[in-house]
């Protein structure tokens, strides 16, 4: 399956219980709700493989093996970001993650489409996520993509899915057991890596507010979690739980965004966001980008000496 991306551009974008047949017209009648929507809007929680329902427990040891795949970004292997400034081409935005990231694509695609100094490209894909590697490996899915296709930022939104177990190596760990923490941190930090080795300055955006107090308990510990792995990595966290809660720090649908009255941002699950919504988490990814592009102009017009724009 493809997702299109803005401008016409084409990038890329489960495991069977019965049948895969089943599947596929959950994912088809995901995609449908997602062009009513104008956004991705699938979450989806896939079921455990029957073989696999009976080994579901913590055991930290056989986790640490990640099939054999280590992590490939370490703190003490990564020093600062530094963007790179493109000669003769816009400056080239991947987004990637789950129906989430479709939705922040939407609202970074629009925010920054202004002149020709950015290309905002969608490498996410809805009903994706870090936990289930069975049903789509997302940091082979995303060597593919870097392989196509120079990035020079690249925006992280993912975590939707991933509130369920975790399977690797023909084992299956219970979500936020100490072994499903161990293999889960690995992969952020492989995902980091292989987006930084391209040479991409990276941004994790966090998940927003949820409507349901179980689903948002383990949405801002996933949010704890990415938070502090791009402190260690030395990347950009832009957390979205500021901006999607109301002035008492609460879920709202209806939110200000300093008009006459409210605005609807929520979907009607309760997780996913309006068009507005997504603008509105969208936002200050947007300003952190434009703070580290107007940066690194500064930087290359100081090592000029000239006071001159550069492009």
């Amino acid at each position: 399956m493809t997702d299109r991306s803005g401008a016409g551009k084409v990038v890329t974008g489960s495991p069977t219980r019965r049948s895969v047949a089943g599947h596929v017209s959950v994912v088809i009648l995901g995609v449908l709700l997602a062009a009513v929507l104008g956004v991705g809007a699938v979450v989806l929680a896939w079921p455990i493989p029957e073989g696999l329902k009976s080994v579901i427990a913590p055991t930290p040891a056989a986790a640490t093996s990640e099939s054999g795949r280590g992590s490939s970004a370490t703190p003490s292997a990564l020093s600062a970001q530094a963007l790179h400034l493109p000669v003769g081409r816009p400056i080239i935005i991947g987004v990637f993650g789950d129906s989430m990231g479709d939705g922040l694509w939407a609202g970074l695609y629009r925010q920054l489409r202004d002149g020709r100094a950015y290309e905002v490209v969608r490498f996410s894909r809805a009903a994706t996520g870090l936990a289930r590697y069975d049903y789509v490996d997302v940091q082979a899915e995303t060597a593919s993509q870097l392989a196509r296709r120079k990035i020079d930022i690249a925006v992280v939104m993912v975590g939707a899915n991933d509130e369920q177990a975790i399977l690797d190596s023909g084992q299956a760990y219970a979500f936020a057991s100490p072994s499903w923490r161990i293999i889960y941190e690995r992969r952020i930090d492989a995902l980091v890596g292989l987006l930084r080795q391209q040479g991409a300055v990276v941004y994790w955006v966090g998940l927003p507010k949820m409507r349901k107090p179980g689903y948002d308990q383990k949405a801002q510990w996933l949010n704890a979690i990415y938070d502090a792995h791009a402190r260690a990595l030395g990347i950009s966290f832009t957390p979205t739980l500021p901006v999607t809660v109301d002035e008492r720090g609460d879920y709202s649908d209806h939110l200000s965004d300093g008009g006459a009255r409210p605005r609807l941002m929520r979907a009607r699950d309760g997780i996913h966001m309006t068009m507005p919504g997504y603008l509105r988490i969208a936002a200050p990814v947007c300003s952190a980008i434009r703070a580290e592009v107007a940066r690194a102009w500064a930087a290359q017009r100081r090592s000029m000496g000239t006071n001159d724009p550069v492009g």
